[in-house]
């Protein structure tokens, strides 16, 4: 039986991967759709050159990301940030998976750089490990 929400939501983390991997065509997919949402090209150049650096302990599909792409400035983050930060900010999203499931994925700036891609279906205390929503499903929060 796979983990539950209510089970791994204190212990959760990014664990590193022995080698950075390339992003996967769905977790590009998802990159590209959440930074469309403001335009950025600075933010597109670092998911295209985006590599996943880590996964998490839990089991669900989220992963930490590194980009050599530029560097968005503080006042760039200040202006997409909710709360007039200008170190981190991010972006969310509602989608469907392939189960039928809403998960929501959320990319996390920090410091200007792509940080972390957060999947997280156990919203409703139910399984955190699930397939990855369609790029094409996504709505905002």
């Amino acid at each position: 039986m796979s983990p539950r929400a209510d089970d791994v939501a204190d212990d959760a983390k990014l664990m590193p991967l022995d080698e950075p991997r390339p992003v996967s065509a769905e977790e590009l997919a998802l990159l590209a759709a959440l930074v469309e949402a403001v335009g950025s090209e600075a933010l597109s150049e670092q998911v295209a050159r985006a590599e996943v650096v880590s996964v998490c302990s839990c089991g669900c599909p989220s992963v930490g990301l590194r980009s050599d792409g530029p560097a968005l400035p503080s006042d760039v983050v200040r202006q997409l940030s909710d709360v007039g930060r200008d170190d981190a900010f991010a972006l969310s999203a509602w989608g469907v998976n392939d189960e039928g499931r809403d998960v929501e994925v959320t990319l996390h700036v920090v410091l200007g750089r792509l940080e972390e891609l957060e999947v997280w279906a156990g919203w409703d205390g139910g399984e955190v490990q699930t397939a990855l929503p369609a790029a094409e499903t996504l709505r905002p929060t």
